[in-house]
């Protein structure tokens, strides 16, 4: 299904599921409010809205964490939407015959985030990991619980934590690609910074806190374990790197890390950065009432990608005003609008000429691929070499043809002034010993060229587009005819551009700089 809207988005009605399930309404105080800091009140919430809202049942032990609910949902609706924008054949939207392979690191207890996303996506399957025994005993439990150990397996992982992705269990399974890793890392440091934190904070926690040491903390806390990851997914990114010795080679496509603080959305973003990463994006989960006034639960989300494939502007750059993440830390826009005025008095008409001239511009451009639907008035642009359309590329193409041009002259020249030479040390009357020599050199230049051609196509595989945009034309909307705006001689169709593939953020402003460009002068 489509990733549905927030479901948790306002509080939760603890009254209405009271009455529901009995087990929860025992926790529930007389006055409707639910008492956090008891961890039997908390489990209780949330069997009961994994039962109610997905037909999921789990087993908690007492001495693990608990997920809340609406904030796990969030990181997998989150994840959705990312798949939703990226998909390896640029298919718009949701497609339910796509399958998705996904990694859980840290699965816990519960295994809530498999659960989660295989209940919502038929399509979709999870490996998990998770370092902890006891954790991995319930995860099991509760996936047969649940009739998805068909689709969920529960992978063995390096007990030390120095590896987070188990490569060569994976490749093992035959499995040469995965769509997206995510995880929930410990928060903190050290047990005195765990204290610190709780003794820092200026009202009790609203909720109690049942994890074990090995789920709360890891050395350097969730900035360290997450950068080991940006380590070891940028290895798995180069080629030699992803060469497995069975022939095959792990391609993942998105990794991604919930933060529980504020300050560790810019170290991870300043991280990727530093690895010259520029597909990425950044949201936040907020959890509570709409009230402004009203306490609330943020949680923040980085994922990024060594694939050229992009989300739009809403997926990457996913946080609001008050989320106190500086707007240098985002992403780059993957979007971009423009209008081209024309008159009101004939739409259809004008319309279609915006379209001719669309693809009349496109058609000026050399080593593209260009595609336009009438129909649905949508175009695929796609550029294998990147820029081919400012003036300086067209000044290197000339170039390019020049030299080449004067390189088949020499050429010519050299194998004429040979053939003369030979021709006076030789034979002069045997004329087929030059035909003999040209045969053979022709041959020898056929077989270099089909090697050439050979690895060339090879590489060309395993090469990204440099720049693949979609473009939309949308008409103008058209005042009724008794509006005093319909008396407006000109009105203006909207060009939107949408940046899909490409690891050059610059490339797609260039492009787009230059089709407003031509798009708007008359």
């Amino acid at each position: 299904m489509p990733a549905p809207d927030n479901i948790y988005e306002n509080d939760v009605d603890f009254t209405t599921l009271a009455l529901q399930y009995p087990q929860f309404a025992k926790k529930l105080k007389p006055n409707g409010q639910l008492d956090f800091s008891d961890p039997e009140s908390v489990r209780q919430l949330t069997k009961s809205l994994l039962h109610r809202d997905f037909d999921l049942a789990i087993d908690l032990p007492e001495d693990r964490l608990c997920p809340p609910v609406p904030n796990r949902f969030n990181y997998i609706l989150f994840i959705q939407r990312l798949l939703d924008d990226t998909s390896p054949d640029w298919h718009e939207g949701y497609d339910p015959n796509r399958s998705v392979i996904g990694l859980d690191i840290g699965t816990g207890s519960s295994a809530i985030y498999p659960l989660l996303a295989c209940r919502q996506r038929p399509a979709w399957r999870f490996l998990a990991t998770d370092i902890d025994e006891k954790n991995r005993t319930y995860a099991l439990q509760n996936i047969a619980a649940n009739s998805l150990e068909a689709r969920i397996k529960l992978l063995d992982t390096d007990p030390t934590g120095q590896t987070l992705i188990p490569v060569e269990e994976i490749v093992r399974m035959g499995i040469e690609r995965i769509d997206t890793v995510m995880t929930n890392p410990p928060f903190y440091p050290s047990s005195e910074s765990l204290l610190e934190s709780a003794h820092k904070k200026s009202r009790p926690p609203n909720s109690s806190c049942t994890g074990a040491p090995i789920e709360m903390i890891t050395p350097g806390g969730e900035v360290a374990f997450v950068s080991q990851l940006i380590d070891e997914s940028y290895s798995l990114s180069l080629s030699k790197a992803r060469q497995e010795t069975s022939g095959r080679r792990l391609q993942i496509q998105w990794f991604s890390s919930m933060l529980g603080k504020l300050s560790s959305v810019s170290d991870i973003v300043e991280a990727l950065k530093s690895r010259d990463c520029t597909n990425f994006a950044v949201t936040e989960f907020v959890q509570g009432s709409q009230a402004p006034k009203k306490a609330k639960t943020r949680r923040w989300c980085v994922a990024w990608s060594w694939m050229g494939f992009r989300p739009g502007v809403n997926v990457a750059r996913g946080v609001s005003g008050s989320s106190g993440v500086e707007k240098r830390l985002l992403p780059a826009p993957t979007e971009y609008d423009f209008e081209v005025e024309v008159a009101a008095a004939d739409t259809d008409t004008d319309v279609g000429a915006v379209e001719r001239k669309l693809n009349q511009e496109m058609a000026k451009l050399d080593s593209i691929k260009w595609r336009y639907l009438s129909e649905r008035r949508v175009g695929m642009f796609l550029s294998p070499q990147g820029d081919v359309w400012s003036r300086k590329a067209r000044r290197k193409k000339q170039q390019q043809q020049t030299q080449q041009a004067q390189s088949q002259t020499q050429v010519h020249q050299t194998t004429t002034t040979n053939k003369d030479k030979t021709r006076a040390r030789g034979n002069p009357e045997d004329p087929e010993a030059d035909q003999d020599e040209e045969m053979t050199n022709r041959g020898q230049v056929s077989n270099d060229q089909a090697e050439d051609e050979g690895k060339d196509h090879e590489d060309e595989e395993d090469e990204e587009p440099a720049l693949v945009v979609r473009i939309s034309v949308i008409p103008p909307i058209i005042p009724s005819t008794t509006s005093t705006a319909s008396t407006s001689k000109n009105t203006k169709v909207h060009i939107h551009i949408r940046h899909l593939h490409g690891q050059e953020p610059v490339l797609f402003e260039s492009f787009c700089g230059w089709l407003k460009r031509k798009m708007t002068t008359t």
